[in-house]
Order: structure tokens, then C-alpha cells, then sequence
């Protein structure tokens, strides 16, 4: 959910090489969205904060101090376009398959994105 002292909030992603889930604390700003930090995290927490339920558009940018995945480490990321999840990914790759739903498929990377949560 978002905190409105400090326009941030927290995107649900899953790690591309384990299918762990992991957080990314996100700040929200007029035209764009900062990584700031990734922590591990139950899908079951995830729910149960709300923040599957958080939805964001715009310019996403990695925040200097952002660590990548805390599974992997990977500092990339993609959406799945079929189950919609956030996922890391590594920056060099061009295809993958989603842990989630198991879709695969080349990569098209872009600054500007729409994130939401999702069932999960």
C-alpha cells in the first residue's frame, strides 16, 4: 500500500532463476518510479499487506542504492504478458521463460512501464 508520508510503495516480483518471490520498495514521484531496495518475501505477506494490490505507471528507473533481486541479484526486470507478474531477469538476456506461468519468450525493454499486482 502506498505510504503517504513517503510516496513509496512496495511491487510483488518473483526471481526468473529460483521462482521466489521478492519485494522491491518503489518511490513514486511525479513522472517516474525509483527502485530503491528488493527484499525476500512470501506471496502470502504479499497479500496479506495489500501489496498485490498496488499499481503504478510511468518512467521506472534502478535507484543508485537498488540491489537487484535478493535471490540472484539480477538489476533487470520484465513483465510477464501473461500472468502480468513482475520478474528479474539478467540484463544481457533477450529470451526467458516466466516461473510463474511458465510463458516464453523474447524480452522488449523500455523505460516506460505499468505495474500492478496481481493475483498471486
Amino acid at each position: 500500500m502506498k505510504n503517504p508520508k513517503r510516496n513509496e510503495i512496495i511491487v510483488p516480483a518473483v526471481c526468473q532463476k529460483n521462482g521466489k518471490p521478492f519485494g522491491i520498495t518503489a518511490l513514486i514521484e511525479k513522472d517516474a518510479i525509483t527502485f530503491k531496495w528488493a527484499f525476500k518475501m512470501s506471496d502470502s505477506t504479499a497479500k496479506r499487506e495489500g501489496f498485490d494490490k498496488n499499481k503504478v505507471s510511468g518512467n521506472i528507473y534502478n535507484g543508485p542504492e537498488f540491489p537487484g533481486c535478493p535471490h540472484c541479484g539480477n538489476d533487470t526486470w520484465y513483465i510477464c504478458c501473461v500472468c502480468k507478474r513482475f520478474v528479474c531477469v539478467h540484463h544481457t538476456a533477450d529470451w526467458g521463460k516466466c516461473p510463474v506461468c511458465g510463458k516464453e519468450g523474447g524480452f522488449t525493454f523500455a523505460d516506460s512501464f505499468e505495474i500492478s499486482g496481481t493475483d498471486l
